[in-house]
């Protein structure tokens, strides 16, 4: 399913049989408008920003987190293993690890993250922008990916928690997988993700490769060979999100409208095949 269909979902699910067709035609078209707009005004704010170097600036990098080179790597290793585990531990650790680097570096969530950095409607805006320009790419880099592994026959199976949302039946399972998709999941993968693995990679490298790096275990941490390099680009949008506005409350934004998207993508499917 396209990711452009995907915010006519609820609309597909609910609707007669008699006006479906036509509503749907009007929402799909207003979407891939939103979606052109948001690309052009990205685009073109990106654009300026390079050209006046101001794409990263030192007033707005987020703050070194300074620790110990060997608990560094294993915090590391041990979310990113529970991830492949696809154990729900590693929110824990997440947020028990970063609790404690934050003790040892003497500071909130709030100055760490930039949690008040940007005014709410601001960061909303943003959040809503950038998710539009994204979709612009995912839609072509999503086919792509799954043309070329079916080319060379590399089997490429759904994220088993997709599997798992295909087999909901009830909407109460539906509506709590949806919820932790949009609300939990987006909080926990960018406090880990951005918010820290960014940071620490920034102890050993430049700004690019940390962000291309920290993208390339979030893309493969997913357990998708498909959505690969369609998550790679999507990690790397997240982290100049982060890196250039210092508010880790815009890539948390982004994610969640992405996991959204994704959601009422299965949703649709599964109306559809009902």
């Amino acid at each position: 399913m396209p990711p452009h269909l995907t915010v006519m979902t609820l609309f597909a699910l609910t609707l007669s049989h008699d006006v479906r067709a036509d509503l749907l035609s009007f929402v799909q078209f207003f979407f891939i408008l939103f979606v052109l707009v948001s690309f052009i005004c990205v685009a073109a704010y990106t654009a300026k920003q390079i050209r006046a170097g101001r794409l990263f600036t030192s007033e707005n990098a987020p703050l070194p987190l300074v620790m110990p080179p060997m608990a560094g790597w294993f915090f590391v290793i041990s979310v990113v293993g529970l991830i492949y585990l696809q154990s729900v531990l590693y929110a824990i650790i997440v947020l028990v690890g970063l609790a404690g680097v934050l003790a040892e570096n003497r500071r909130t969530a709030r100055m760490q993250f930039g949690l008040d950095r940007l005014k709410p409607s601001k960061a909303l805006t943003w959040g809503l922008l950038v998710f539009g320009a994204i979709m612009l790419v995912e839609t072509p880099l999503t086919e792509a990916s799954a043309r070329v592994l079916e080319v060379l026959q590399v089997p490429h199976p759904d994220q088993q928690s997709v599997e798992t949302f295909r087999q909901y039946s009830q909407s109460s399972a539906i509506l709590w997988f949806l919820l932790q998709a949009v609300f939990l999941f987006p909080v926990i993968e960018e406090l880990f993700f951005r918010g820290f693995l960014l940071t620490f990679l920034k102890n050993y490298t430049s700004i690019w490769p940390a962000i291309v790096l920290s993208a390339g275990v979030f893309a493969f941490a997913h357990l998708n060979l498909g959505a690969v390099l369609p998550l790679w680009f999507l990690g790397i949008v997240l982290g100049v999100a982060y890196e250039h506005t210092g508010s880790l409350v815009v890539p948390m934004g982004i994610h969640a409208c992405f996991n959204l998207a994704t959601g009422l993508s299965l949703l649709m499917d599964k109306g559809s095949s009902s």
